[in-house]
């Protein structure tokens, strides 16, 4: 399901404003506007679960930007994998007996393959997360 995210804070970070800079702006034009709703737009991690048109046509208007260039319609982003909690916690110990010089041949070879899998894992997530960062860029 395609989901709505909010490119304020891009928006303001490229035209280097910040959010009480753009609140005073728009009070000095006359559009009263809750400083709350122009911090929760500025949140671009989170999907919008609503959109006040009044909030969005206000800094569309003082911002010279189409409502296009405030809201991006995406797919919500995936949860980050992780190393099992009873796998992380055989890791953490084989490492500190590694770290003291006391791992046996057959806890090495463990280690490695503990190791192994969670640099695959670590790497799937940062190929997320800049598969992510791209799809922001050119949206």
């Amino acid at each position: 399901m395609i989901q709505a995210y909010s490119r304020l804070k891009r928006v303001l970070d490229d035209l280097k404003v910040s959010v009480p800079e753009l609140h005073r702006r728009m009070q000095g034009q006359g559009l009263h506007i809750n400083l709350k709703s122009l911090y929760r737009l500025n949140d671009d991690q989170a999907p919008l679960q609503r959109l006040d048109l009044r909030v969005a046509g206000a800094i569309c208007q003082l911002l010279t930007l189409p409502l296009s260039e405030l809201i991006a319609f995406q797919t919500p982003r995936d949860k980050l994998r992780q190393i099992a909690p009873r796998k992380q916690k055989r890791l953490d110990t084989l490492m500190t007996k590694n770290n003291d010089g006391k791992l046996s041949s057959a806890e090495k070879r463990e280690l490695r393959v503990l190791v192994r899998e969670a640099e695959e894992i670590m790497l799937d997530n940062a190929r997320r997360l800049a598969g992510e960062r791209r799809g922001l860029s050119t949206s």
